[in-house]
């Protein structure tokens, strides 16, 4: 009995063993398509005005755990780069709000925002630049997402000092650096009289904001802290 169970087993040992080796080098290849799989951080936040909390779906993939009220942002999220289709829906719906796609760099980072115009619902992506600020400093950047303000929007360290200038509705700031600690000011563009102020306290040293304008009336007129990192 012995001479024949063991002269088999060491046939089909070398066998086993090529096979899994191909399998596994044929399932790197698949995976990695010549290269590794890359992914990109993406979070949302909602600006739109007097929302339902959002969920965002990306290839009919609900990514956040709990939805997102007004003004509100999620944590990040990890999702593989290339393109992809996504919808903004009310939380507990699959009913598209808004529906886009977005393309998503390797190593990139990501915030979609869900704005609201009358009754246009959109959507705005950013890319963002999570390189640390120099020591003592932050870096800030703005977007226009109040139709509130009729004119474009300045925004300042004073009236003489303007960080940015003439930024229209729904477009994008460049991110600035500025002190830690430092006030800032929302202005109608030219104007040298303050529609609002951020607390100096609220721009801490090392971290990376976002500020958005957002409200439908000047009633509600009102600034929104992204911290990025």
């Amino acid at each position: 009995m012995k001479k024949y169970f063991k002269k088999p087993q060491l046939k089909f040992l070398p066998i086993l063993f090529i096979g899994v080796a191909s399998a596994f080098t044929s399932c790197q290849k698949d995976n990695s398509n010549g290269g590794t799989t890359t992914t990109a951080k993406v979070r949302i936040v909602n600006a739109a005005d007097g929302s339902a909390s959002q969920d965002l779906y990306m290839d009919n993939i609900k990514l956040d755990a709990s939805a997102v009220a007004y003004t509100q942002s999620s944590d990040y999220f990890t999702e593989s780069s290339g393109s992809h289709s996504a919808k903004f829906t009310n939380s507990g719906s699959t009913t598209a709000n808004v529906a886009f796609n977005v393309t998503l760099q390797a190593d990139s980072s990501y915030t979609i925002y869900y704005t609201l115009s009358d009754t246009t619902r959109g959507s705005i992506i950013t890319t963002n630049n999570l390189t640390a600020p120099a020591a003592g400093m932050a870096k800030v950047r703005v977007i226009n997402l109040s139709s509130a303000a009729a004119a474009n929007i300045d925004v300042g360290l004073s009236a003489t000092s303007k960080l940015v200038t003439n930024l229209a509705y729904r477009t994008v700031s460049a991110y600035n650096s500025i002190n830690a600690n430092t006030a800032l000011y929302l202005y109608a563009a030219g104007s040298v009289n303050a529609m609002l102020s951020i607390p100096a306290t609220t721009i801490q040293a090392g971290k990376i904001y976002t500020v958005f304008i957002s409200g439908s009336t000047a009633i509600d007129l009102k600034y929104n802290i992204v911290a990025e990192n």
